[in-house]
């Protein structure tokens, strides 16, 4: 990185730092990041901006209605600067809960695959299957393969929301391989809960793997993790979810921060990756995917972690991977077989 370049991204960070003060507490706003602008629907990878997402998008005498209701307050053009850039965004944590009991294949981008395989009993273990902690009725995804940096076990990283769920969970719990909601039993039990990275902002936790079953370095359909790298805008990626399959999409934004409730408690989550579908419309991501790793479609290296998304417009949220493993203290797996 450049000394211009390192110019350049301290003065974005100190604009987000501002708009997130000024702006991410109002009522009407759900997420702010930073990316490529939206006009007229169409996105512009030619501009950057700050990107204010709001649950209704309002102008004119709704707009004023709003403000003098106190229901939300004006974006400005600019913040420290940078131009802005308001767009709608309805947000919520990627994994099922609570549902009946479902049956029936589904379709996917990329490949075909059945419901049965990602939600079957697996031996070995690998990224994009069906998980969930003991105390829940769900499912989400299991990411992939981690290893605790002091001590070199191996863990399952994923969702604070998919292998915790609960204020009051200890270390200790059981987590099923397949969720409960896919069958799952104590019988399944294939790891139990670690820690999280929740007290740092980040929807993200890891758990130590069990002798029941292997974990291995491999992404259902993909293929094996072949390194970390760091979410970039444009950057092309593709992930292995429970829910949705096999999903492409695009990095639009960086450097989120978002509002989320978590278990009846609203939550400042922090590192966002923000991804579009490649094809505006097509499906990235969907509930039951929450855990997944996201990677660059070109080297195949890690770049995110799959927490949530809304399908009104479609649309991805990821925690970025490096802060994650920072903050979980482990290091990816990397090596085939592994």
């Amino acid at each position: 990185m450049t000394p211009q370049d390192s110019l350049a991204r301290a003065r974005v960070r100190l604009a987000l730092r501002e708009a997130v003060r000024n702006h991410l507490f109002d009522p009407n706003v759900r997420m702010i990041d930073f990316g490529h602008p939206r006009h007229g629907g169409v996105l512009d990878t030619d501009e950057t901006a700050i990107r204010v997402h709001v649950r209704r998008k309002l102008s004119g005498a709704g707009l004023e209605n709003a403000v003098r209701a106190g229901d939300t307050a004006p974006i400005p053009d600019t913040i420290a600067g940078i131009k802005t850039d308001v767009l709608v965004g309805r947000y919520r944590t990627h994994y099922v809960f609570p549902a009946p009991a479902r049956s029936g294949g589904a379709a996917t981008v990329g490949g075909a695959w059945t419901r049965a395989s990602r939600s079957a009993r697996a031996n070995p273990l690998r990224g994009g299957i069906s998980i969930s902690d003991a105390a829940d009725y769900t499912y989400g995804t299991l990411g992939g393969l981690v290893f605790d940096r002091s001590t070199g076990a191996p863990m399952i990283l994923s969702n604070w929301h998919v292998l915790v769920g609960s204020w009051s969970v200890q270390p200790g719990l059981p987590i099923y391989q397949p969720g409960r909601l896919d069958g799952g039993l104590f019988s399944d039990t294939v790891a139990r809960y670690t820690r999280d990275a929740m007290p740092v902002n980040l929807d993200a936790a890891v758990a130590a793997v069990g002798s029941a079953r292997p974990l291995i370095n491999d992404q259902f359909d993909l293929g094996p993790v072949r390194g970390l790298a760091t979410a970039q805008l444009g950057m092309s990626v593709i992930k292995s979810g429970r829910a949705s399959g096999i999903t492409n999409g695009r990095v639009t934004a960086i450097e989120g921060t978002v509002r989320m409730p978590y278990a009846g408690v609203e939550r400042i989550i922090r590192n966002c990756v923000t991804i579009d579908p490649t094809v505006d419309g097509a499906q990235v991501s969907t509930g039951g995917d929450s855990g997944s790793l996201w990677l660059d479609a070109a080297t195949r290296r890690a770049v995110g972690l799959h927490f949530a998304g809304s399908d009104v417009p479609e649309r991805a949220l990821a925690l970025d991977l490096p802060s994650v493993l920072d903050a979980l203290q482990v290091r990816l797996a990397t090596t085939i077989g592994a």
